[in-house]
């Protein structure tokens, strides 16, 4: 995918506001750290943040972050009503931090690869899985987007698109954030592919950016969450309330690219909206 910042893209869009980091791999919004750590000197890492969500992409509020090595053993934080937690110490690549929260697994890692475009350049990201069985929902299906009522702005031809995708099933070696990718069109470069996230009996799919080229020059584009409690995995329709934009784009050129569409040579309608994806087995 584009976002380069660090591994893991699923979580950019829960921290887009605090890293900045932009689809086409610019630096972050933020201002950079002046001096910030060189990558092959690691040592004595003073500030870090980092993030605490479920397996589903939801923030953890309260949940306890505690450093077990090094001169700051003991030390911990909580994480906010966004996830978000910042710590001061003496930090290396090999200090361990544990997260951990009433009802899920805690889990046990260390800092992230450096990030020399991300304020701060050190992070730690944590994804809990709930206690429990998750439901599971894999298999061959069609997706369908729906526009609001209310986006008038886009072509009528554009309020309803649907698309192939196989998705993945619920085990112990799925990833706890993983991707599968949509078919059944034509689509800009490699962004295609949506993240899944599960915990318990409620499924989020998360897009960063999915772009259909739907002509040379004319692109519609979808960038949001849709997420819901599944009471019964075995249906055979599944609907989502779809929170995020649908953007119709038209470029000055004929055989245009997507980016024209973010950088002023491209006629652009966006309609940020509460829209509906309907998930059903083929």
């Amino acid at each position: 995918m584009r976002c380069k910042a660090w591994v893991g893209i699923v979580w950019l869009v829960l921290v887009a506001g605090t890293l900045g980091c932009n689809k086409d791999g610019s630096s972050p919004t933020g201002p950079s750290v002046p001096g910030a750590a060189n990558p092959s000197t690691p040592v004595g890492i003073a500030f870090m943040r980092g993030t605490v969500f479920d397996t589903a992409f939801r923030p953890l509020e309260g949940a306890r972050i505690e450093v077990l090595d090094g001169p700051g053993a003991g030390m911990f934080t909580t994480a906010g009503a966004r996830g978000e937690f910042s710590l001061t110490g003496a930090f290396d690549e090999a200090t361990r931090f544990r997260a951990s929260r009433e009802g899920h697994v805690s889990a046990t890692r260390t800092l992230q690869p450096f990030c020399e475009g991300c304020n701060p350049p050190w992070w730690i990201n944590f994804a809990l899985d709930i206690r429990g069985p998750a439901v599971n929902i894999g298999g061959d299906y069609t997706l369908t987007f729906v526009a609001s009522d209310t986006c008038t702005m886009l072509p009528e031809d554009m309020r309803s698109r649907t698309y192939t995708a196989t998705i993945p099933a619920a085990s112990p070696s799925l990833p706890a954030n993983a991707y599968f990718r949509l078919g059944g069109a034509t689509f800009f470069e490699d962004w295609d592919a949506i993240g899944i996230g599960i915990s318990g009996d409620y499924v989020s799919f998360w897009l960063e950016t999915v772009v259909e080229r739907v002509a040379p020059n004319a692109f519609l584009a979808f960038s949001g969450e849709a997420a819901a409690s599944v009471a019964t995995p075995s249906a055979s329709t599944f609907n989502f309330p779809y929170v995020g934009s649908i953007e119709y784009c038209v470029t000055d050129a004929e055989n245009g690219r997507y980016e024209d569409c973010y950088q002023g040579r491209a006629v652009v309608r966006r309609c940020p909206r509460m829209h509906q994806l309907i998930v059903t087995r083929r």
